[in-house]
């Protein structure tokens, strides 16, 4: 076997374990809203019917305050509203496990000088008027008390022993919803047969998320939970659960479909983050890519930018694509083509991108007919130079210098070949890949100590 053949072996295990592109930011998943855990009370008279909206600001360390009356149809009404929204406790709202400042619509509704209760309008979620049974109301006044990983686990345990008890069941994806654990609640959610009505926002948030999280590991799963979410709720979270799903099911003209609308939807509302709608954008991106058409890409590439000029996503998106279709050239043996989109990919800005393009170039050159080992090492040092600790980058450069070495007989060659292999292999465990690990210990091996001042075989 000569030394461009073992060059080669390795180089392909290598590029499996490259193949995973970096992931899609998870805007079905990223913000939970802030939530009304108990209505407060008020002394002050109400004037007469009516229906009062209350902004309120629930802060991140979980104190709130009245800002301003949204709408009111009686303003006799609103000292008594605005009373009852200062008395309430509330959740704060996260991105991810981050608790954050966000506002709480709230929407109460009088009838003649009672306050009735607040509407189900909202971010919050109104357990008043379902019909539940005991076991699910114990879990109900745990939901109450904003205890909802205890509210969980009670209605779990409870459905060992009444597995049909569709209440229940219901408040174990409302609870898991409260909990963050989207995926829990839309397996509960799932088995509900008709998802009561005051339900439908967070079943169908749960249903959003849980599609978007599993949209690369079951695919048929993530389509049937994201249909459910716009079923429920047609809103900008359904759509854009609704078309990573598609995406991730090759369906790329019903994905850009969807994320369009998405897309629309977000840019009409104000209260959607800047974050999320780049977050989107990336996404209709990408099924503008799936489509093949590139003009539509190069637009919202453009927007994402006039959205946030700091933001990389539209080029991490872009590079994705561009690392997909070189991996498909390389594959192909199309060397030149693997070269110009990796080469491509990594000019775009993204760092992510630029490392894993400049490795994969690397390989590809090693993987050539006549590996241009030069070349190689020249596609190496531009991804250490941008992440010095990635032991994919430190291996090809280690291969690199071995195929020069194997040329030249040079000691000095042979001793950098060694040095950036045993720093590949210490950078792979301490990263636990062993899988890599072993293969540039057999590499090395095979190549540097095998006995003699080239390794067996011919040279490339």
């Amino acid at each position: 076997m000569n030394q461009s053949v073992r060059i080669l072996s390795i180089a392909v295990a290598t590029l499996v374990a490259l193949a995973q592109i970096p992931a899609r930011a998870q805007y079905a998943t990223e913000f939970v809203p802030a939530k009304l855990i108990k209505e407060g009370t008020t002394s002050t008279t109400a004037a007469g019917s009516g229906k009062v909206v209350v902004q309120v600001q629930v802060n991140a360390d979980g104190s709130h305050k009245v800002t301003k009356i949204i709408s009111s149809t009686n303003s006799g009404d609103n000292a008594a509203a605005t009373e009852i929204a200062n008395s309430s406790t509330y959740r704060t709202a996260r991105r991810g496990t981050k608790p954050i400042t966000a506002f709480y619509d709230f929407t109460l509704r009088f009838n003649g000088r009672v306050f009735v209760r607040s509407s189900s309008e909202g971010s919050g979620t109104s357990l008043a008027g379902a019909s539940l049974t005991p076991a699910a109301s114990q879990v109900a006044a745990l939901l109450r008390a904003g205890k909802y990983s205890q509210a969980k686990s009670k209605a779990q345990m409870e459905l060992l022993s009444s597995p049909g008890d569709e209440s229940l069941r219901e408040m174990l994806g409302l609870a898991a919803y409260d909990d963050g654990d989207f995926t829990t609640a839309a397996a509960a959610f799932d088995k509900v047969a008709t998802i009561s009505a005051q339900f439908h926002a967070p079943a169908a948030q749960s249903f959003a998320a849980a599609a978007v999280k599993g949209a690369a590991d079951n695919p048929q799963q993530s389509l049937a939970y994201a249909q459910k979410a716009v079923a429920l709720t047609p809103d900008t979270n359904s759509h854009f659960a609704l078309g990573v799903a598609q995406l991730a099911n090759n369906d790329a003209a019903s994905a850009l479909a969807s994320l369009k609308a998405a897309h629309d939807t977000a840019m009409a509302d104000s209260k959607i983050p800047l974050a999320s709608k780049v977050n989107i954008d990336a996404e209709l991106l990408q099924a503008y890519l799936a489509n093949n058409d590139e003009q539509g890409a190069q637009a919202i590439a453009a927007q994402i930018k006039q959205l946030d000029p700091t933001s990389t996503a539209g080029a991490r998106a872009m590079g994705a694509s561009l690392l997909k279709s070189g991996q498909a050239a390389a594959v192909a043996k199309d060397t030149a083509t693997a070269l110009h989109d990796y080469e491509q990919a990594a000019a775009l800005g993204d760092t992510t991108i630029a490392v894993t393009a400049n490795v994969l170039a690397a390989f590809a050159v090693a993987q050539s007919v006549k590996p241009d080992y030069k070349r190689m090492q020249s596609y190496a040092d531009k991804a250490i130079a941008l992440q010095p600790d990635n032991a994919q980058a430190n291996f090809a450069e280690g291969i690199a210098l071995a195929g020069q070495w194997a040329s030249s007989h040079d000691d000095g060659t042979k001793k950098k070949a060694a040095d950036a292999l045993a720093n590949a292999d210490r950078l792979a465990k301490a990263g636990g890949n062993e899988a890599l690990s072993l293969q540039i210990e057999t590499f090395v091996k095979q190549n540097l100590n095998s006995g003699s001042s080239a390794p067996s075989g011919s040279g490339p």
